[in-house]
C-alpha cells in the first residue's frame, strides 16, 4: 500500500513539474514581453495562433531541458519525454481510423455546438471558435491551432501527465483523472466539459495504438475541420438548421466515434453487437421524433390557425404526445420485435420500505435541485431550467399534476424500459446511465448544458434505483413527486434565501446520499428477481 502511495505521489510531481514549467512560460512570456511591448501585444491579440505557437515553442524546448534533466537525476531509470510518449509510425489503415474519428468529433462538435438549448444557455463554443480562429492569415490558425498546438497538447497531456498516471495506477483511474486535467487547462467552462470527455477518447486510442501521432492526428482533423467550416461560413448557418438536423449531425459523428473505437479494440465482430444496440435506439429515437414533429406541424398548421387562444396552451401538444407515444411504442415493438413493452420495462412490486425511502428521496431531490437554481449565480448562469421548468409550473394544479401522471409514466417507459435496458445490453452500468443523462438532455432540453448535467445527474440516481430493485414503478414514482415537490416549493411554500438556502442545499446533499445508501442496503435484503438486461433488450 505504501509503495503504491509513493508511486502515485511520484506521478503528481512529475506531471506537476511539467504543468508547472507550462504555466511559467507562460507568466514570464506575457511580464518580460507582451506587457512591455504595446504593439507586439496587439499583433498577437489580431493572431491567437500565433501567439499559442510561441509559447508552446519556448515551453517544449524548455521540456526537453528538464527532461534531460530528470533523466541525469534518476540515472537513466526515468526516460526522456519522447521517448516514453512513443511516436512509433502507424498503418494506413490506423491513419484512416483516426480521420473518421477526427471527421465524427468534429461533426459531433458542431452538432451539439449549434442546438438552441446549447446556443441559447452558453457562448463558450462560439467564443472558442472565434477566439481560435483569429489570425490575419487562415494559414497561420491551420498551423498554429490545427498542427504546433495539438502537438504541444498531446505531449503535455497524453505523453507526459497520461503516462504518468497510467503507470502508477488503472486505466479506468488514470483515463479519466489525466482528461480531468487536460479539462481545467482549457478556456472556459463548457469546452472544459467537451475537452474532458475528448481526453477519454484520445487516451483510449492511445493505449491502443502505443503511438503520440494516434492522438495528434486525431486532434489534428477536429480543430481543422471546426476551423474550416468556420472559415467557410458554414459554422454560422448551421445555427438556422433545425434542431432535429443537428442533432442527426451530431449522432453521425458519434456512432463514428463508437464505431472506429469498438473496431480498434475488439475487431470486426463485435461491431455487430454494437450496430444492434444503435440501430435500436433509432428506432427508439425515431419514433419520437417522428411522432412530435407530426403534432408540432399539426398544432402551428391547423390548431393554432383556428383557435389563436391556445397559443399559450403548448402542454396541450405534450399530453397529446405522450398519450400517443406509449401505445405507439406498445405495438411497434409487439409487431416487429415480438417483445412486451410492459416485461421490457418491469412493473414489478416493491416493498412498503423501498418506496417510503424512495418518496423521501424525491423530496430531498427537489429541495436540491430548486435550492441550487435559486442561488442568483447558477439562476443567471442557468436560465434554461427556470425557461423549461417555469413553463409546467406555471400552469394550474389540476393540469400540471394530471399531466405529470401521465408524463412519469412515458418518460420511465422511454428512459429507463427501452433506452436504458438497451444501452446495458452492450455497455456497462456506468456507461449506460451516463449516456441515458446524454439522451435525456438531448431529447427533453434540446442540448441545453446545464440542463444536461441536471439530467445526467437524474439518469445516474434512477438508473441505480431500478437496476437496484428491477422495479419501474419505484423511478415513476420518483419522477412524478419530484415534480410534484417542485410544484408545491413554488407556489406553496416557497425557499429562503441567503445562508438558509446553502444550508438546505448542504442537507439534502447529505440526506440523498443517505438515502441511496439505504436503498442500496434495502435492494440487497429484499427476494426481488434480478435478471440481466439483455434478457429484456428487443434484440436484432
Amino acid at each position: 500500500m505504501k509503495s503504491k502511495l509513493l508511486s502515485v505521489a511520484g506521478a503528481v510531481l512529475y506531471s506537476a513539474v511539467y504543468l508547472f514549467a507550462f504555466w511559467l512560460v507562460t507568466m514570464l512570456h506575457a511580464s518580460l514581453l507582451v506587457d512591455p511591448n504595446p504593439e507586439y501585444k496587439a499583433f498577437l491579440d489580431r493572431n491567437i495562433p500565433i501567439f499559442l505557437s510561441i509559447v508552446f515553442g519556448i515551453a517544449f524546448l524548455l521540456f526537453l531541458l528538464v527532461s534531460k534533466l530528470i533523466t541525469v537525476l534518476s540515472k537513466g531509470r526515468i526516460p526522456g519525454i519522447l521517448r516514453t510518449a512513443g511516436f512509433s509510425g502507424l498503418t494506413r489503415p490506423q491513419w484512416g481510423q483516426i480521420a473518421i474519428m477526427g471527421a465524427g468529433a468534429a461533426m459531433l462538435f458542431v452538432g451539439v455546438a449549434n442546438l438552441s438549448g446549447v446556443r441559447g444557455g452558453t457562448n463558450d463554443f462560439e467564443d472558442y471558435v472565434n477566439t481560435f480562429g483569429t489570425a490575419e492569415s487562415f494559414v497561420y490558425v491551420i498551423i498554429g491551432v490545427g498542427l504546433l498546438g495539438v502537438i504541444f497538447e498531446e505531449l503535455l497531456f497524453r505523453g507526459i501527465v497520461f503516462n504518468a498516471f497510467s503507470g502508477s495506477m488503472k486505466a479506468w483511474l488514470s483515463v479519466p483523472i489525466s482528461s480531468l486535467v487536460y479539462g481545467y487547462f482549457q478556456p472556459s467552462f463548457w469546452i472544459q466539459i467537451t475537452a474532458f470527455f475528448l481526453s477519454i477518447m484520445y487516451c483510449l486510442v492511445y493505449l491502443r495504438m502505443k503511438s503520440l501521432w494516434s492522438t495528434i492526428g486525431i486532434g489534428a482533423v477536429v480543430n481543422c475541420l471546426i476551423l474550416i467550416i468556420d472559415k467557410v461560413g458554414l459554422y454560422d448557418r448551421l445555427s438556422d438548421v433545425p434542431d432535429f438536423l443537428l442533432l442527426a449531425i451530431a449522432a453521425a459523428g458519434l456512432l463514428l466515434i463508437a464505431g472506429t473505437l469498438i473496431y480498434i479494440w475488439k475487431g470486426a465482430a463485435p461491431v455487430r453487437k454494437y450496430g444492434v444496440m444503435l440501430g435500436n435506439l433509432a428506432v427508439y429515437v425515431g419514433i419520437y421524433y417522428g411522432l412530435l414533429q407530426v403534432l408540432v406541424i399539426i398544432w402551428e398548421q391547423a390548431v393554432l390557425p383556428r383557435y389563436p387562444e391556445l397559443g399559450d396552451d403548448g402542454i396541450i401538444g405534450l399530453y397529446t404526445n405522450a398519450i400517443l407515444a406509449m401505445p405507439l411504442y406498445y405495438f411497434v415493438l409487439k409487431w416487429f420485435y415480438k417483445k412486451d413493452l410492459i416485461a421490457i420495462s418491469e412493473f414489478r412490486p416493491a416493498s412498503r420500505k423501498a418506496h417510503a425511502l424512495n418518496l423521501m428521496l424525491a423530496v430531498c431531490m427537489a429541495l436540491w435541485v430548486m435550492s441550487l437554481f435559486s442561488i442568483p449565480e447558477v439562476k443567471e448562469a442557468a436560465p434554461g431550467f427556470e425557461n423549461i421548468v417555469g413553463f409546467f409550473l406555471g400552469h394550474n394544479a389540476w393540469v400540471f399534476f394530471s399531466f405529470f401522471v401521465i408524463n412519469s409514466f412515458y418518460k420511465e417507459i422511454l428512459f429507463r424500459g427501452l433506452i436504458f435496458n438497451e444501452l446495458r445490453r452492450a455497455l456497462p452500468l456506468v456507461p449506460a446511465m451516463l449516456v441515458t443523462g446524454v439522451f435525456y438532455g438531448i431529447l427533453f432540453f434540446s442540448g441545453d448544458p446545464a440542463l444536461m448535467l441536471y439530467g445526467t445527474a437524474g439518469a445516474v440516481i434512477f438508473g441505480l434505483i431500478y437496476v437496484w430493485f428491477r422495479s419501474i414503478w419505484l423511478t415513476i414514482i420518483n419522477e412524478f413527486v419530484l415534480f410534484g415537490a417542485y410544484y408545491i416549493i413554488r407556489h406553496l411554500t416557497g425557499l429562503p434565501s441567503g445562508a438558509v438556502l446553502y444550508a438546505i442545499l448542504g442537507a439534502t446533499s447529505i440526506a440523498i446520499l443517505a438515502i441511496m445508501y439505504g436503498l442500496w442496503k434495502n435492494s440487497r435484503s429484499e427476494v426481488v428477481m434480478r435478471q440481466e438486461p439483455a434478457e429484456y433488450g428487443i434484440g436484432a
